[in-house]
């Protein structure tokens, strides 16, 4: 479902799409398997800089036994274009293994994910609207929540699949490795919340992704 107004029950005609700059591309655009998805921070900017006035979410369908653990949540996201409403949903079947836990947390993110996307007019499809992805306004939406670093999922190399958490106790020196070497900044950010509380924790050498 997807819909937008201009606050008085009017419809918009619909907003300019977005070009997106080569550094933004850079900082928020990944590639998976030949197509592009854009982050939830990315998302987020764009959103920003059409005037984000308001972001609210409001719980459609709490996760029960009685529904097999199906959430939803339903977006709406106010910016000088108008009002946008999206639903998001999410269940233990579409959603990694890690975020089980926090299905009504990722039911709000891709409800959210979507409704900017709608408002910034761009086709996109959010990496966190994945299955194997993680609720991403947990480190985008200022700083990294420290309590959510060992959820972060993990989609290269040698430990792609697993997240943060896991990684750390089968082998802490890449994740050492991540928090200082890892091209996204959010990696580099969870990394750093798990291996460096203190000053006490050395460099490692680079290993073999």
């Amino acid at each position: 479902m997807s819909s937008n107004d201009d606050g008085n029950g009017r419809k918009d005609e619909g907003v300019e799409a977005m070009e997106l700059s080569r550094e933004f591309r850079e900082r928020f655009v990944r590639n998976l398997q030949g197509r592009d998805y854009i982050l939830y921070g990315g998302v987020l900017q764009l959103a920003r800089e059409r005037g984000l006035r308001r972001i609210s979410t409001s719980i459609v369908q709490l996760p029960s036994k009685e529904n097999s653990m199906y959430a939803v949540v339903e977006a709406e996201i106010e910016t000088s274009d108008g009002v946008f409403r999206e639903l998001g949903d999410a269940s233990p079947e579409s959603v990694a293994r890690s975020i089980q836990p926090h299905l009504l947390r990722m039911a709000a993110t891709r409800a959210k994910a979507r409704a900017m996307r709608d408002a910034v007019g761009i086709d996109m499809v959010a990496l966190e609207e994945l299955g194997d992805a993680q609720p991403a306004e947990d480190y985008y939406d200022g700083e990294l929540a420290e309590g959510r670093a060992e959820d972060f999922m993990i989609r290269f190399g040698k430990y792609s699949g697993r997240s943060l958490g896991e990684i750390l106790v089968a082998d802490r020196g890449y994740v050492e490795w991540l928090s200082k070497n890892a091209r996204d900044e959010a990696v580099r950010d969870a990394a750093k919340l798990l291996t460096e509380p203190g000053p006490e924790h050395a460099a490692t050498v680079s290993p073999a992704e």
